[in-house]
């Protein structure tokens, strides 16, 4: 059994957005490094079963209807018990949407003065309400009004701590924020009406997945539900104290608990990019690098001291003789573009073509036929050969009328069995 160790070095770095982590590992085969970034800001939405969360709890409330005003004593309208349950899918951390519903004991006053309107009063009783005056309101001989109702309601809610402050899964303390539109409909009565809900749910986090839950909320409603709507006033300063909407407002304290999928809660979002570093490729790039170099060294020599013999022999304009050299134009794999080293051996072989304008040249792409698929070193030797023809043409000037062009695609080793080599461009004289 052979056991491999390798060296590992681990740095982290953070501010108030980001954290960064990277891993760099010493392989036999070189160095690899591994750079993650965790966005503390930005969280993914999980599927439909997960963050759910459902809310309960127990407290007061007061319905706060035509005639309520004229309640001496205002604490004779709460009444106990009130009981909220709320149901909420969270679309993300900051939004989310759900159904709402209370249920609560109804306590008021409406007038009984005989008028055939009262008759559409619900909730009534025959109980007389004997705290206002009866110099004030005598005349309309209030009367109580008690019943049970309910209101189910649909809800947008906003989490304010984490939409301000940013996610945080440990947060202690968190304010969500709701408002939506229902029914309110009577239990002990029959009575119907529109209700638009809004509120404020306060959690305090006990554990990963239960909160205390202070539910601070408010309702308007349709003033026909309880049917005082229509009853007349003797005077405008009466009539104008009534109200146009009823209201509730209310509390209750009880748990939140977060329901769906284990897994369910938000993620940060994080992105990973890895580097390798092969030790032994780049030795081998350079030495490559460093042959060619040697090459063109060697092959700018010969074609000087070539041009200096003509000079010397006077022949300036023509070489009568086809030359028999070739030139090897190099690429890097799975690329077509010429490097600059080669755009000067191309200025020599301008000249060379130029110099011998009755002899046609052939220009020949290769591929390394280990690097890819057939027609993928199809395309690869097709392309080289493209970029040398365009190069001699276009940027230096040479007859196109002088050049051939054909592509083999990928071969196999074609100098010192190097695979390097054989990503190339050949250009040699033709021969009638």
């Amino acid at each position: 059994m052979v056991t491999s160790v390798f060296a590992q070095e681990v740095t982290r770095t953070e501010d108030d957005k980001t954290i960064t982590i990277v891993e760099a590992t010493q392989t036999p085969d070189g160095k690899v490094e591994t750079t993650t970034v965790i966005q503390k800001d930005r969280v993914f939405v999980n599927g439909f079963l997960y963050n759910w969360e459902l809310s309960g709890g127990l407290g007061t409330q007061m319905y706060y209807g035509e005639n309520d005003w004229k309640m001496v004593n205002k604490l004779e309208m709460f009444a106990f018990p009130s009981i909220d349950l709320y149901l909420t899918k969270w679309a993300s951390p900051y939004f989310g949407v759900g159904i709402g519903a209370n249920v609560s004991k109804f306590k008021g006053i409406y007038q009984n003065d005989g008028d055939p309107m009262t008759f559409a009063v619900r909730f009534k009783t025959n109980e007389p309400y004997t705290g206002a005056t009866i110099a004030d309101y005598g005349y309309q001989h209030l009367t109580k009004q008690k019943g049970y109702y309910g209101n189910v309601f649909a809800l947008a809610h906003v989490d304010l701590t984490n939409l301000i402050g940013g996610y945080k899964a440990q947060r202690f303390y968190t304010l969500d924020a709701y408002m939506g539109g229902g029914v309110l409909f009577g239990i002990t009565d029959k009575a119907i009406g529109a209700s638009y809900n809004a509120g404020l749910i306060n959690k305090f986090r006990l554990t990963d997945n239960l909160s205390i839950m202070l539910n601070l909320r408010g309702a308007l409603v349709s003033d026909d539900f309880e049917g005082e709507s229509n009853l007349s006033e003797p005077d405008e300063t009466h009539f104008l104290a009534n109200h146009k909407l009823d209201g509730i407002a209310g509390a209750t304290i009880g748990l939140s608990w977060k329901l769906g999928k284990k897994k369910s809660r938000w993620e940060n979002t994080y992105r990973t990019s890895t580097i390798y570093y092969n030790d032994a490729a780049i030795a081998r790039r350079d030495s490559v690098n460093k042959a060619l170099t040697k090459d063109l060294i060697d092959a700018n020599a010969a074609i000087k001291d070539l041009n200096d013999q003509l000079a010397n022999a006077g022949n300036t304009q023509y070489i009568t003789e086809v030359p028999d050299l070739w030139f090897h134009i190099n690429f890097i794999v799975d690329r077509w573009d010429l490097l600059n080293r080669e755009k000067v051996n191309l200025q020599s072989v301008a000249d060379i073509v130029k110099s011998t304008p009755s002899i046609k040249y052939l220009l020949c792409g290769y591929a390394d036929k280990q690097t890819a698929t057939p027609s993928h070193n199809m395309m690869l030797s097709k392309n080289r050969v493209e970029a040398v023809y365009d190069y001699l043409t276009k940027e230096l000037g040479v007859d196109p009328d002088q050049l051939v062009t054909d592509y083999k695609g990928g071969v196999d080793y074609m100098f010192y069995n190097e695979k390097e080599l054989s990503r190339c461009c050949m250009i040699t004289a033709i021969k009638e």
